[in-house]
Order: C-alpha cells, then sequence, then structure tokens
C-alpha cells in the first residue's frame, strides 16, 4: 500500500496489487489441467463428474478473466481521470461501493439497468 494521502495513488496500487493477484490465480489455472481425460480404466460415471468439475473450472477462469479485464480498464480510468465517475450517467460512483468493487464502472443504478 502507499503511505501518502492521495486517495486516488492509494486506489491505484490496490488496482495493481488486484491485478497482480487475479494474474497470478490465472497462472496456476493454467498449471492445473482440469481437462476430463479419456481413460478406458475409467468408467461413464467419473468420466462425467470429471467433466462437470472442468466445467466449473472453466467457468471460474472466465470470471476471473472478465474481473482482470475490468481492472485494466479501471487502471486506464485511473490514468485518463475519469475513475469514480459512472461510465453511463457520469455521477459520481459511491465511494462505498469502489471499496466494496475497485473495478466498477458504473453507479448501483446503472448498473442494476445494465
Amino acid at each position: 500500500m502507499t503511505t501518502n494521502n492521495d486517495p486516488l495513488a492509494t486506489t491505484k496500487a490496490e488496482l495493481l496489487e488486484l491485478e497482480l493477484e487475479l494474474t497470478q490465480r490465472l497462472e496456476e489455472m493454467d498449471r492445473s489441467d482440469s481437462r476430463p481425460k479419456m481413460d478406458s480404466a475409467v468408467g461413464r460415471l467419473t468420466f462425467m463428474d470429471e467433466y462437470q468439475q472442468h466445467q466449473m473450472a472453466e467457468h471460474g477462469r472466465r470470471n476471473v478473466e472478465s474481473q482482470l479485464g475490468r481492472v485494466h480498464a479501471a487502471l486506464a480510468r485511473v490514468g485518463d481521470g475519469t475513475y469514480g465517475k459512472c461510465a453511463r450517467c457520469g455521477v459520481d460512483i459511491p465511494p462505498e461501493r469502489l471499496e466494496f468493487m475497485p473495478e466498477a464502472s458504473h453507479c448501483v443504478q446503472c448498473h442494476s439497468r445494465a
């Protein structure tokens, strides 16, 4: 974390930390192969169980990739001075929402309409 009192610098540091965490999580997912294996010794139910686990892992991967994309977009908004403003209506996003979800690009009202 940063030690200065600049909230934007603190937010940027938090976003960079989150970016690193998500990138590491994706790398870990890449190392673990969750694809079901066609093995003659494996029964049909075991294969279906492996397939379901693979599908859940792929869904988790897509969620992490999506969040990482939102973090990159938030870092771009920090850079261009639009961070904290709703991308749809332009109002300030409440600090509580940004604290909970620093990559948020929309206020609660606009997000619920999407």
